[in-house]
């Protein structure tokens, strides 16, 4: 979220908060435990450290609107009571732990997509060379889709990734060009 529509969304919630305690709350209901809420939402917003500071801005402010009305001494003691201000620490570590464990996990959360976008991507590349494929059984050359013959070779280096270079097999070596494959000693006779 936009950091300036989150600063935005945070004055409207306070302001809004003491407008409800000036002009929507009867004198006879406690209001202000809207104020645990206000601090959650800060909490969520930005984290503890600035819910703890509206926390502690929260109490004498609602205190003096309150002094303003004809508010039972019960709830005024209630709202700035020990048991009251640590609810609402309570509610601001809480959240605040929340929201950065959240914020962990949605940064983890986005790494892993990369890292199965990269990979899914990677498996897109690879070329799964399978199936059943004519052979011709003397030259060896392979038939192709299209209907042509072709090197083995080639049509493996244009269906897969693979690269080739080109030697001669023992067998062969005997076979064709016996001269080289001869013992040495029999060399030097000739």
């Amino acid at each position: 979220m936009n950091k300036y529509i989150k600063l935005i969304i945070a004055v409207s919630a306070i302001v809004g908060y003491f407008l409800i305690l000036r002009y929507v709350a009867p004198s006879h209901e406690p209001y202000f435990i809207l104020s645990i809420g206000l601090i959650g939402y800060i909490a969520w917003l930005y984290g503890i450290i600035a819910s703890l500071s509206i926390a502690l801005l929260l109490t004498p402010a609602t205190l003096y609107i309150y002094s303003l009305f004809n508010i039972s001494t019960s709830y005024a003691g209630f709202s700035n009571s020990p048991a009251y201000i640590a609810l609402e620490v309570l509610t601001a570590v809480a959240l605040g732990h929340l929201r950065k464990k959240t914020l962990i996990l949605s940064k983890k959360g986005t790494a892993l997509k990369e890292a199965n976008d990269n990979l899914q991507a990677a498996l897109a590349e690879v070329r799964e060379f399978g199936g059943i494929h004519s052979l011709c059984t003397l030259c060896k050359n392979i038939l192709d889709d299209d209907g042509s013959w072709k090197k083995i070779d080639t049509y493996l280096k244009e269906k897969t990734k693979a690269e080739f270079s080109h030697g001669i097999c023992p067998d062969c070596a005997k076979e064709h060009i016996p001269q080289y494959t001869q013992p040495t000693s029999s060399k030097k006779g000739l």
